[in-house]
């Protein structure tokens, strides 16, 4: 299975930092690694053809099982949709801004850049717990 050419990878790693995009962990010294995320997923991305670009990557810590990779697959539910952590098929990830618990809103290109952007409609513009998401007002 393809996936995003190292220079992607590093344009994403750069882009955050070297850091998980969620906690901010160094994903380079974390315990379980770090993987690069796709928002939307490899499996609803068919035609897709930006599926391995930046705008659509994340670096988060852990594996689809554990760390923050696994929270937004196992754990997270809608949470991950509503923050742009997962994409539904008919997004565009390039077009849905991400939140960044250290950064705020931001929309992803697939030049490597993330531009601080406003929430999504009826999301906040400043989330204290991700993990515990509750209302949308702002």
């Amino acid at each position: 299975m393809s996936g995003p050419t190292p220079e992607t990878r590093r344009q994403v790693l750069g882009r955050d930092g070297w850091k998980c995009a969620i906690c901010g962990r160094n994903i380079d010294s974390y315990w379980s690694g770090y993987s690069i995320h796709h928002r939307l997923k490899r499996s609803q991305g068919h035609g897709y053809k930006g599926l391995h670009q930046a705008g659509n990557l994340l670096p988060l810590c852990g594996s689809g099982s554990d760390g923050c990779h696994g929270w937004v697959h196992d754990q997270a539910g809608q949470i991950a949709y509503q923050l742009g952590y997962l994409v539904h098929s008919w997004q565009s990830p390039t077009q849905t801004p991400v939140y960044y618990p250290r950064h705020g809103w931001q929309q992803l290109d697939d030049d490597g850049r993330r531009t601080p952007t406003q929430p999504p409609e009826g999301m906040p513009s400043y989330i204290p717990d991700i993990h515990h998401l509750k209302g949308t007002q702002s």
